[in-house]
C-alpha cells in the first residue's frame, strides 16, 4: 500500500482549571437615584496551581459595572483566594438600573488578553 495515511489528532490542552467556591454567584441590591451597588464574596483556586493570574470582568448591560478586587493574583492555587465582587448602577436614574442582568468573571493567565483558564464565574445580578 503506498501513501497510507493516519489521522493524527490533537489532545485538548490539560491545562489548568478554575474552581470556584460558589458558582453562580446571585447579587441583589435596590437602586436608588445618586449611586447604589451591591457586593459579595466568592473564592476560587486553580488545579494544578499556575502563578500570575488576572481577573477580568464583563456585564451585558451598559446600566451596570461589575468589579472585582483584587483583580490580580501572584498565585492561583492550591489554596482558595477570596475575591469581593461589587455590582454598581452606572445611570443616574434608579429606574433605569432596575432588572435581571447576567455578568461573569475569567481567570487569563499574566495579563487581560493570556489564555484563559475556564470555567468563568458566572454572576446573577438583580437590581429592585
Amino acid at each position: 500500500m503506498i501513501g497510507a495515511y493516519a489521522a493524527v489528532g490533537f489532545a485538548s490542552s490539560t491545562g489548568s482549571k478554575v474552581i470556584w467556591s460558589t458558582n453562580p454567584v446571585t447579587i441583589k441590591f435596590t437602586a436608588t437615584t445618586g449611586s447604589s451597588s451591591g457586593s459579595a464574596t466568592d473564592s476560587f483556586k486553580c488545579a494544578p496551581p499556575v502563578t500570575n493570574v488576572v481577573l477580568q470582568t464583563s456585564v451585558n448591560s451598559a446600566n451596570i459595572k461589575l468589579t472585582v478586587a483584587p483583580a490580580n493574583q501572584a498565585t492561583c492555587g492550591p489554596s482558595y483566594d477570596s475575591e469581593t465582587l461589587t455590582v454598581m448602577c452606572q445611570t443616574l436614574t434608579a429606574a433605569l438600573c432596575k432588572g435581571h442582568y447576567t455578568g461573569t468573571v475569567t481567570v487569563h493567565r499574566s495579563s487581560p488578553y493570556g489564555n484563559t483558564i475556564p470555567p468563568s464565574l458566572t454572576v446573577n445580578i438583580v437590581v429592585n
